[in-house]
């Protein structure tokens, strides 16, 4: 067995945690499970009532974080999708990564309208096919645009 038996709380992982990391960026770190190092989180604020007020002043006053490998793939995903299907993913399809993908994008696009769009998100995004020569991109609209709605009234062949 590999394993090291910790006493708990880990001073080292209190410290990380006082320094605003949270539960899985810190198990990610050190290479153990998240409920474990959980485990030592809970001893440490039941030693330490002011633990968490310390954790969350350093959380909340920590820049925010360069886009995660996950984002970077996921970029990916949606340049291959849109090149492959010639249109955006969607919220109304069955297929549940596409709909998760319309999901990403839809946070992406929020982020784009309040200004705080991260520039490795615009670039990558830039890469859809087609969006550096024309921004209406794919079917007439740009892959941060919101989605068209659509028209009120009465259906087109009843009018």
């Amino acid at each position: 067995m590999n394993r090291r038996l910790r006493r708990a709380p880990d001073p080292e992982w209190l410290l990380m945690y006082r320094l605003g990391l949270s539960r899985e960026r810190i198990a990610a770190l050190v290479r153990a499970e998240p409920s474990t190092v959980g485990y030592h989180l809970v001893i440490g604020r039941r030693q330490d009532p002011g633990l968490k007020a310390e954790h969350q002043a350093a959380a909340d006053a920590a820049p925010v974080p360069y886009p995660s490998p996950t984002d970077l793939a996921r970029i990916d995903e949606i340049i291959t999708w849109v090149s492959a299907g010639g249109r955006l993913p969607e919220y109304r399809s069955s297929g549940r990564s596409e709909r998760s993908m319309a999901r990403w994008l839809s946070g992406r696009r929020r982020e784009a309208e309040e200004g705080t769009l991260d520039p490795a998100y615009r670039d990558g995004l830039a890469l859809v096919p087609g969006s550096r020569e024309n921004r209406r991109e794919i079917r007439g609209r740009s892959p941060l645009a919101p989605p068209p709605r659509p028209a009120r009234g009465l259906p087109q062949g009843r009018q």
